[in-house]
């Protein structure tokens, strides 16, 4: 009899795990469609404040899990508002790592140095800390480029720029390091030379934002260069 109790607590149990999977995973599923796929981060933020999503998710995991929503509402101030938050909560340090990539790139759009530079000292820290680092180099190189190029007004990665643009395996991303070039030479002051690589980050970019953008640094002011 104690056998039979001790089968049937065990197969109630394991039922339990298998339906608080599902159903979180399918909570994971609603909440990623409607903010990626919908591109609606009013719906998300709505979901998320529900009770399925306050049961599954701690507090910190609402925090981080906002900001992608209010980054694409444009909201400035709350996302301030979230990235300071998060400063008080204990979070595992591969979830911080990326947490603060979105940082560093949230305050260089806003030419917020000392935030910027913060953050990123803060991914640094976090990068050369892990053990493994081969699942994060990518993103802390790609962070870099950006820190280093669109904020310290770097000219040193020029070469990289231009070797990567040649061996990427898209139009759009090889426009984007031709671009990059682009903003070496103008912070080395190689006009003709930035001009140049302006046109091939153009033609690759064709049907962008970053297409227009060139236009008006060609044919404008190359000083607009500087803004994103």
């Amino acid at each position: 009899m104690n056998w039979m109790l001790f089968l049937i607590l065990c197969a109630i149990s394991l039922g339990s795990y298998f339906l608080y999977f599902i159903l979180f995973r399918n909570q994971i599923v609603k909440l990623t469609g409607l903010l990626y796929q919908d591109n609606n981060p009013d719906g998300f933020l709505a979901e998320l404040n529900s009770v399925m999503s306050k049961l599954f998710f701690p507090k910190k995991m609402h925090a981080m899990m906002k900001i992608d929503a209010y980054l694409m509402k444009g909201d400035i101030e709350k996302t301030k508002e979230l990235f300071n938050d998060i400063n008080s909560y204990k979070i595992r340090p591969g979830d911080e790592f990326y947490v603060r990539q979105k940082e560093v790139a949230f305050y260089i759009e806003l030419n917020d140095e000392e935030r910027a530079t913060q953050a990123y000292q803060r991914m640094r820290e976090l990068y050369d800390s892990f053990k493994n680092k081969s699942s994060y180099e990518a993103v802390m190189k790609e962070t870099e480029y950006t820190y280093e190029i669109n904020l310290k007004h770097s000219g040193k990665y020029l070469n990289e720029m231009l070797d990567l643009a040649k061996s990427s395996g898209t139009d759009f991303t090889s426009g984007i390091y031709y671009y990059r070039a682009a903003k070496c030479y103008y912070f080395k002051n190689e006009s003709r030379l930035c001009k140049e690589t302006l046109l091939k980050a153009q033609e690759k970019l064709k049907g962008t934002f970053y297409e227009q953008l060139i236009k008006d640094i060609l044919e404008k002011d190359m000083k607009l260069i500087l803004t994103k």
